[in-house]
């Protein structure tokens, strides 16, 4: 297993597209923090990004970026994923990452949901 998300954070925006990200920590934002604390606050984590074109010519944009790996993604790759109660695992570019879940029923419901809906076009969802 690569980490245990602690929090989990889906972001679903009509006009400007939708992001998941798991994290291993639970980010605390204080107002008085220093920039070296602000940049070292990251810990481990795995974002999906899909953006919507702002003209009807151009295509969707879906983006990776992961602590545990460099993931070299080419936009007419497909991200493979198998989705259980227990844990999320991700197949993209050569890349395997396991990542533990500890969700509520609303949280695993809703990123199931967005997995098949918002990123039905380049994940594919197995098992």
């Amino acid at each position: 297993m690569n980490f245990e998300c602690k929090q989990l954070k889906i972001i679903d925006d009509p006009d400007f597209g939708c992001t998941i990200e798991f994290n291993d920590t639970v980010e605390v934002y204080r107002e008085n923090m220093t920039i070296e604390e602000l940049i070292n606050s990251v810990g481990k984590y795995l974002m999906i990004q899909r953006s919507y074109p702002e003209d009807e010519f151009e295509n969707d944009w879906y983006h990776i970026e992961t602590s545990e790996a460099d993931i070299d993604f080419n936009q007419k790759d497909s991200m493979y994923v198998k989705l259980n109660r227990k844990e999320f695992e991700f197949y993209c570019s050569g890349v395997t990452l396991v990542i533990g879940l500890t969700l509520s029923d609303k949280e695993y419901t809703k990123l199931d949901k967005i997995l098949r809906t918002r990123f039905k076009d380049k994940v594919v969802m197995r098992g």
